[in-house]
C-alpha cells in the first residue's frame, strides 16, 4: 500500500505543478491547454520518475526531503551520540549546532550541485529520540537521495550506539 500512496502523492504533486504552469502561466503566454492533457503529462512524468528512483533504492515518496522518525531509546545519551554523528558527517559539508537546554542537535548540509541543502534535527524527549529532516529552503523539496542517506546514517548510529 505504501508504494501506491507515495505514487499518488507524486502524481498529485506533478499535477499541481502542471496545473499551475498551464492554467496560470499558460494564458499569460497565449496558450490554452485542456485539463486532460495536463493529467496525461502528470501521469507520464510521475511514472517516468519512478524508474530512476528505484535504481537508487528509493521509493516514490522518498523524492521529498521531509522525513520524521521516532525511536524508543530510553538508554540513549545525546552526549554519547554526538561524537559518533560528527564522525559520520564531515565538517566540510555539514554545520553542527547543539542546544543544551532543549537537548537538540541541529545538523545542516551546505548547498551542493545536487541540492540546496537540508536540515536534520535530533532531539531526546521523554525516553524517545525524534529525528526530523526538512529542506534547508522551503522551496527545495526534491531530494537527490542525500536526505534519505543522512537519515539512514543517523539511524545506523542510533541503532548501534543507543541499543
Amino acid at each position: 500500500m505504501y508504494p501506491l500512496r507515495s505514487f499518488l502523492i507524486l502524481l498529485l504533486f506533478f499535477f499541481g505543478l502542471s496545473f499551475i504552469g498551464e492554467f496560470i502561466v499558460g494564458p499569460l503566454m497565449g496558450d490554452d491547454v485542456p485539463l486532460w492533457k495536463i493529467a496525461a503529462v502528470s501521469l507520464i512524468t510521475a511514472l517516468s520518475s519512478i524508474i530512476p528512483l528505484q535504481k537508487r533504492g528509493l521509493k516514490p515518496g522518498d523524492v521529498f526531503k521531509y522525513f520524521k522518525r521516532t525511536y524508543v531509546a530510553p538508554k540513549a545519551n545525546m552526549h554519547q551520540l554526538i561524537p559518533h554523528i560528527r564522525k559520520a558527517f564531515s565538517d566540510r559539508d555539514f554545520h553542527f549546532k547543539w542546544d543544551e537546554n532543549k537537548e537538540r542537535l541541529r545538523i545542516s548540509r551546505k548547498a551542493n550541485w545536487q541540492s540546496f541543502g537540508e536540515v536534520l534535527y535530533l532531539q531526546k524527549e521523554e525516553g524517545r529520540l525524534k529525528l526530523f529532516i526538512r529542506p534547508k529552503y522551503y522551496l527545495d523539496v526534491f531530494d537527490q537521495g542525500q536526505a534519505h542517506e543522512s537519515l539512514l546514517n543517523v539511524e545506523q548510529i542510533i541503532n548501534k550506539e543507543a541499543a
